[in-house]
């Protein structure tokens, strides 16, 4: 192997593989990327056997050839060197680079030990989607994903694959965010509606999310195949093995009206809950918001023996009686620093009995809905 790129590129590309790459002892290569040059590309590869992810550079290939480098010791050569090119030449199992002002050699592993990463059949994807709508959506349901649960369902996110739509669920059983993604008619491929009717929905490691949502990304393609997922956008592509299991009937739990209704500033609120939190009982996180409606203001209030009390007061439109409602301030704080609710003025659905409570924005009600269960006090 010898070629030439850009340092930029493989720094941002030896990036991107860092967070999946296993820290298995057991199976050492894990601990490894996978880089190749093929033709005029280059391409690196990172598995921890739950996901993949692989990027492809430009790149000036001299000879082709493969290896497996820690990425830790490639990276940091890449983020402190200033040189714009790196060149790259594989001595027996060894990686050596050079820039105009600095070189290093880095003992790798066979490629031939490294493990196979899952191909698509066929170029064709499902549908297309906007980056940024795809992007926020993930930052909407990553917030709501359960951690370590024993039921595996529920540490993945929900993925409903509709004519029209798609969409993103997550629970963790004491909150829940659903996001609905409209899909382009123009941009959905035929291999999208066959497999619908035999799938009409699957389970996603979060994971794999969290990985594309470091991406920039213009425009994203997804496919299945072979019960594995592919999400991918230009030189990225992020491979997840599907979750089996099925996921609960969220909707069930979702009161069927609400008589309850406030408009709020989101910064406002949060600004408050901040505050709250910093008096709240450390254990259960309990604030209160209550309601003041011939005064159109919210009051949100947090107290401990410990550390002490406040009062914050919001102004709001409020329509329905006077309610008052117990959170864990940091599902609140989760929800109110997500990307779907960023610059807008939220909507709080709510009835007296202590029911789920559904926040939103005005414009984007049918578009997602994050609801949190009150603290139910005696």
């Amino acid at each position: 192997m010898i070629l030439t790129c850009k340092t930029k590129n493989l720094k941002e590309a030896v990036f991107q593989m860092e967070k999946i790459v296993s820290k298995q002892t057991t199976l050492p290569i894990l601990g490894n990327i996978l880089i190749e040059a093929q033709k005029s590309q280059l391409i690196l590869s990172a598995t921890n056997l739950e996901i993949a992810i692989q990027v492809t550079l430009g790149a000036k290939i001299e000879k082709e050839g493969k290896i497996t480098i820690p990425p830790r010791i490639l990276g940091g050569f890449l983020s402190t060197i200033k040189d714009e090119t790196v060149s790259i030449e594989l001595v027996k199992s060894e990686l050596n680079l050079k820039s105009e002002n600095h070189k290093i050699n880095i003992k790798g592993i066979d490629a031939s030990d490294f493990p196979i990463i899952p191909q698509r059949d066929s170029d064709k994807n499902f549908f297309e989607l906007d980056g940024e709508v795809f992007s926020k959506a993930i930052s909407g349901v990553l917030v709501s994903v359960a951690h370590n649960d024993t039921r595996q369902e529920l540490n993945g996110v929900f993925m409903k694959l509709e004519e029209e739509q798609v969409i993103l669920a997550s629970t963790d059983s004491f909150r829940l965010t659903e996001v609905k993604i409209p899909l382009n008619k123009e941009l959905v491929t035929e291999e999208y509606h066959l497999f619908r009717e035999r799938n009409e929905s699957l389970i996603l490691p979060v994971q794999s999310l969290v990985e594309f949502h470091r991406v920039d990304a213009e425009r994203v393609s997804f496919s299945v195949n072979q019960k594995q997922a592919f999400i991918s956008t230009e030189g990225i592509l992020v491979i997840s093995r599907i979750i089996n299991g099925n996921y609960p009937e969220y909707h069930q739990v979702l009161p069927k009206k609400n008589e309850i209704s406030v408009k709020i500033d989101r910064e406002k609120l949060l600004n408050a809950v901040k505050i709250a939190s910093l008096v709240a009982n450390n254990q259960n996180g309990e604030i209160k918001l209550k309601s003041l409606g011939e005064e159109k203001q919210i009051i949100v209030t947090a107290q401990s023996m410990d550390t002490g009390d406040n009062v914050s007061r919001v102004q709001a439109e409020i329509t329905g009686p006077d309610f008052e409602v117990f959170f864990n301030f940091r599902y609140l704080l989760d929800a109110l620093n997500s990307d779907l609710f960023e610059g807008r003025e939220l909507v709080i659905k709510l009835n007296q009995q202590k029911s789920p409570v559904i926040f939103s924005v005005p414009e984007k009600e049918d578009f997602f809905s994050y609801v949190i269960m009150p603290i139910i006090k005696d």
